[in-house]
């Protein structure tokens, strides 16, 4: 029955491409740290949140049925223990959730709901369950071809500087017609220019998509026996690396090279040594193709390889009722106002700056810092943003985006040694994160709670490494700490361990286990390699990305099929 593979079709082809304009509220107008207004416009996740729920309804109800009434067909579903009791702390942590509406719905640009979570183990399980004959893995592998050419379109337009979104035809596709009276010309595009982004939001999320889409490609290419089809999978693996370079995402680029390496480690012993040399030459003059155009483009891509320290050297802002401490390049300053003048201490400097109502004061810390006071509140410009304070009876307060008058306080991070800017100011995100991770030991804050849990009264930090006070950290970009945080650490530990025991059946399946020869190669052994070769991929990256909705269907579900490839190579997982 062909068509029980649908789900996985669906999930593979259509919903990478599913985008919709959407405009709800994010609920976080009662914190002080949001703005009062939260009414939200989502493209990338909102609808395809539900469009995944659907999917993953219907894919439940039928891999009910056919491990009810097939029981003979059931395969070992022991490995699935750990994936099970994942699900169960995940609703645990859904039920005691500090935003219990976000984790049963999803919310902020996310979307990850417990219904979501839950459909992603669903649908690992159906692939592997589901996938039987040698059919069954053609239709998927054909699935895979035709999102990567799908794909290769809509990029090869960004890399040209054309988004199709930006096409009146095209914004009228994804709104309503209301909405594009409104939102006409205005879709959310986050990510301008030649940067390719797919249609999945952030030019990250489509390089860990890509990836995955590669790792299967290449291992078709490497494995396949017929000229033509070689020849056609050569031009699909160039065409994915050639989008995977203009995401820009130095995570997929490490994962590139974890896909070759590994892809020849199993085939090494096929490959002669002449295509050996031919093989890395065309990679080698490729990646000199980019290198050039990279250079001609003033080195957008390879200045992003290191992250050179620009950040501001402001190491802590607080205030308290003697006025507004300040921490800049180890030197100590104070700001508060006395007798209808504003003064400005230091360690260093004996004699007090001074300036009077509405004059403006030039600060010691840099060269654009500055700060003025009328009628009690204080305007701070320093690390490039305006921040203002209000001298109150209780002492100096921040204005928060809400209009909120609050004490601006540390948090409590672990101390990174300086290195908290590295990865795009990801060690700042984890070094706020990783003190939280004692809270969460068994339960979670809830799917989709991150941003509350996090410390975003954080405002001097997010100054500095996020250039913007106001900034929401929604994710800890790092699926591993993200789970930790909003499902509980235990739930982690189920993940861990699933993980291992995919990793090493595979390894024993696919690389210590004598390979078959060419002309006996199975498609399900071909395919099944690459997708595992891509699940490798997707838990290395997210070291550095998060689980979304537009990279973890895709993830779980190529899953799935490796195990049921695993299971069939090897009559068990034993």
């Amino acid at each position: 029955m062909w068509d029980l593979l649908i789900p996985l079709m669906l999930i593979i082809v259509v919903l990478p491409l599913a985008v919709r304009l959407a405009i709800y509220s994010c609920g976080y107008s009662g914190y002080d740290w949001y703005s009062s207004d939260d009414i939200l416009a989502d493209f990338y996740c909102y609808y395809k949140s539900y469009l995944l729920d659907i999917i993953g309804i219907l894919t439940g109800i039928v891999l009910l049925f056919r491990l009810t009434l097939y029981r003979e067909k059931t395969k070992d579903l022991r490995i699935c223990i750990p994936l099970g009791i994942y699900c169960v702390f995940a609703l645990l942590s859904t039920i005691f959730s500090i935003n219990t509406d976000a984790s049963l719905k999803g919310n902020f640009e996310s979307f990850e709901s417990i219904i979501v979570l839950i459909t992603y183990i669903v649908l690992c399980i159906y692939a592997y369950q589901i996938m039987e004959c040698e059919r069954d893995y053609n239709y998927i592998w054909i699935a895979i071809l035709s999102i990567s050419a799908v794909f290769f379109v809509i990029g090869g337009f960004q890399i040209s500087g054309h988004d199709l979104l930006d096409y009146e035809w095209m914004q009228r596709l994804i709104m309503s017609g209301e909405q594009f009276a409104e939102y006409a010309g205005q879709p959310e595009n986050t990510f301008s220019g030649n940067n390719v982004y797919l249609t999945l939001y952030n030019p990250n999320y489509a390089g860990v998509t890509l990836c995955m889409l590669f790792a299967v490609i290449w291992t078709m290419t490497l494995s396949e026996t017929q000229k033509k089809k070689r020849l056609l999978y050569v031009t699909f693996s160039v065409l994915t690396l050639t989008l995977i370079w203009y995401t820009y995402s130095r995570a997929s680029l490490l994962a590139v090279i974890l896909i070759l390496v590994i892809g020849c480690v199993r085939y090494i012993k096929r490959i002669s040594k002449k295509h050996l040399l031919v093989g890395m030459s065309a990679l080698f003059a490729l990646f000199a193709v980019f290198i050039c155009i990279d250079a001609a483009l003033d080195f957008k891509y390879l200045s992003r390889m290191v992250d050179a320290d620009t950040r501001e050297p402001l190491t802590g802002m607080t205030s308290d009722e003697n006025g507004i401490h300040i921490c800049y390049d180890n030197v100590n300053y104070d700001l508060y106002l006395e007798n209808e003048t504003l003064l400005c201490t230091s360690d260093s400097e004996e004699t007090p700056l001074v300036a009077a109502e509405g004059t403006e004061l030039s600060l010691p810390m840099e060269k654009e810092a500055r700060a003025m006071f009328y009628d009690e509140e204080i305007y701070l410009q320093i690390a490039e943003n305006m921040l203002v304070f209000v001298k109150e009876d209780e002492g100096y307060l921040y204005e928060t985006p809400s209009g909120n008058l609050v004490p601006m306080t540390s948090v409590e991070a672990t101390d990174l040694h300086g290195l908290e800017y590295l990865g795009s100011a990801r060690g700042y995100i984890w070094s706020r994160t990783l003190p939280l991770l004692d809270n969460y030991l068994l339960i979670g804050s809830g799917p989709d709670t991150f941003a509350e849990a996090f410390p975003q009264e954080d405002y001097a930090g997010k100054t500095v490494y996020s250039d913007d006070p106001n900034m929401v950290i929604e994710k800890a970009h790092n699926d591993y700490l993200t789970k930790w945080v909003q499902t509980g650490g235990i739930s982690l530990i189920c993940i861990f361990v699933f993980y291992v025991l995919f990793i090493r059946l595979g390894w024993c399946c696919f690389f210590q286990k004598k390979p078959s020869s060419a002309a006996t190669d199975t498609m399900q052994e071909r395919l099944g390699l690459g997708c595992y070769i891509a699940c490798l991929s997707y838990m290395f990256t997210s070291l550095f990305n998060d689980s979304t909705l537009q990279t973890a269907p895709l993830f779980w579900v190529l899953c799935g099929i490796a195990l049921s490839s695993m299971y069939t190579k090897n009559n068990g997982l034993s």
